[in-house]
């Protein structure tokens, strides 16, 4: 009874929300944990209430041993019982990459989990002909451990909320369930789970505070966790609300650069800061090192004298005027550094390597003759082009007046102006943007898109490879290993069992 009680609070929560529609494709990443596993198990049990279609996707990072194996034919096995289709998909190529662009592990696999299930979504809903969503499996506690995380580490109401109830593609469907019940509806189902070591490793941010400060808090409140997730569901309501109220100032208040003080000037700080933080978004994309001091300074700037002005990362900077702020870019006195170098035939035969401006980072030049037996690597970091279809020797430098990308195989063209505007690059970094071009032709706009024409084909006899690493690699923490019990496979291979938290009762799993 308790249950279908549960599972009735959870559908109600569906709809409340919005997050699914009849006949929409739901696909769920699924780890072999508690959550997501609950997770799979509850939409597969609701599939015919929600009128939908249920895929699997687990993701195998390469980074857990026979630990991260033993999760991965658990998953294959509950799908195969359940009757779900199901693929697993390896990001260690991905991760390892990431891992030399300087990236924390912990972030880097979360970045390729989310490319992997996106991918994945939007390739299903051409073939499904309807919209595909992404279910994620957090739950009130995550949620609250988020907003705590985000306190700790300076946030204003947008880093309160926690974690969106759904964003794009991405649903929570649990996000208003705490732990016990979706522990309890997995014991009610007999349903077994795994449970990944990493996850008490307190080296990790988020670890710790789950073990050590969260445990302090229950003191206080059994209940703490879970009153914390469900405030930051409250309070990204009010975000919602808040923020369009500063999109409707922004409106009135933005002329090209310039961010009027007329309408500002009656408007509480905290207004006044959330439509400063939506101004920025068009300069600095996803706002990366734009901090809450850099809003009150803003802020504060409105007060002050024509002529004043504060400097923010990337180059920017923004001066009082008559009439209010106005966004300068390039104007804070740090000029960017020059990047035009023409590469000789011998130098790319005999390979080179030329430093980026203001990155840390280098690019690496060769060529070799191409056998078609090759694999064309998939690397985010390496890229190999043909060679002979190159005209005009290759540059490297900054975006110019004129360039284009090919972007269909019929030879279709976008300008590089027009290809920036809609990935959303800012006026800035476009700028900063580093181009292989065959005169005004990209070959590619580095950590952005090749050009279709230069793909490897049946024809490329020579390949022009790119490889973009760091300076500086870093390496991968070791993590611990999973002392498991092993089976041994037909092939004679050790495949380690799950973690048993109850055992299965396979009665109560339709065939």
């Amino acid at each position: 009874m308790q249950q279908a009680k549960w599972e009735e609070s959870v559908c109600r929560f569906i709809e409340q929300e919005d997050l699914i529609h009849p006949g929409d494709g739901v696909l769920v990443g699924v780890s072999g944990g508690a959550d997501s596993v609950a997770l799979l198990r509850f939409l597969w049990q609701m599939r015919d209430r929600l009128g939908i279609c249920l895929r699997c996707i687990h993701v195998e990072h390469g980074i857990r041993g026979q630990e991260s194996l033993r999760d991965q034919y658990f998953v294959e096995e509950l799908c195969r019982d359940l009757g779900i289709e199901e693929r697993t998909i390896s990001v260690k190529d991905r991760l390892q990459d990431a891992v030399l662009a300087q990236t924390a592990v912990e972030e880097a696999a979360r970045e390729a989990r989310y490319a992997v299930l996106t991918q994945e979504a939007e390739a299903w809903e051409k073939e499904l002909g309807h919209p595909v969503r992404i279910a994620l499996a957090h739950h009130a506690g995550d949620n609250g451990e988020t907003m705590l995380f985000h306190l700790v580490r300076g946030t204003g109401l947008e880093g309160m909320r926690g974690m969106p109830v759904k964003r794009g593609r991405i649903i929570r469907p649990f996000l208003s369930s705490s732990r016990a019940q979706v522990e309890a509806y997995l014991a009610g189902l007999g349903q077994t789970y795994c449970q990944d070591s990493t996850n008490t490793d307190i080296h990790y941010d988020r670890n710790r505070l789950r073990h050590q400060v969260m445990p302090e808090l229950q003191k206080i409140n059994a209940q703490a966790g879970d009153h914390l997730g469900r405030e930051a569901l409250y309070l990204g309501q009010v975000a919602d609300y808040i923020r369009q109220v500063a999109k409707d100032l922004l409106a009135q208040s933005r002329q090209g650069d310039l961010l009027l003080a007329e309408p500002l000037k009656d408007q509480p700080s905290f207004l006044r800061c959330q439509v400063l933080y939506l101004w920025l978004a068009a300069y600095v994309a996803g706002l990366r090192d734009i901090s809450t001091a850099h809003l009150e300074a803003l802020d504060q700037l409105f007060a002050a004298q024509t002529g004043r002005r504060v400097e923010l990362p990337y180059g920017l900077s923004v001066a009082r005027t008559y009439e209010g702020l106005e966004m300068r870019c390039g104007d804070s006195g740090l000029e960017k550094e020059d990047l035009c170098h023409t590469f000789s035939a011998e130098e790319i035969q005999e390979g080179i390597r030329i430093p980026l401006p203001e990155t840390g980072k280098y690019i690496e030049v060769s060529s070799f003759s191409y056998d078609p037996k090759m694999e064309i690597p998939r690397k985010f970091y390496t890229k190999w082009f043909d060679y002979d279809k190159i005209k005009n020797a290759i540059q490297l430098r900054y975006r110019r007046k004129g360039d284009y990308l090919t972007v269909t195989a019929s030879g279709g063209r976008k300008s590089l102006q027009d290809y920036f505007v809609n990935e959303k690059v800012s006026r800035w970094e476009r700028d900063r943007v580093p181009l292989l071009c065959d005169g005004d032709h990209v070959i590619w706009a580095v950590g952005y898109r090749i050009s279709t024409y230069y793909k490897v084909d049946d024809h490329t006899k020579r390949i022009l490879k790119i490889l973009l690493p760091t300076i500086l690699p870093i390496a991968i923490p070791a993590l611990p290993r999973f002392a498991a019990v092993t089976d041994v496979t037909s092939s004679g291979s050790e495949v380690p069992k799950a973690t048993i938290v109850k055992p299965i009762n396979r009665s109560l799993i339709p065939k």
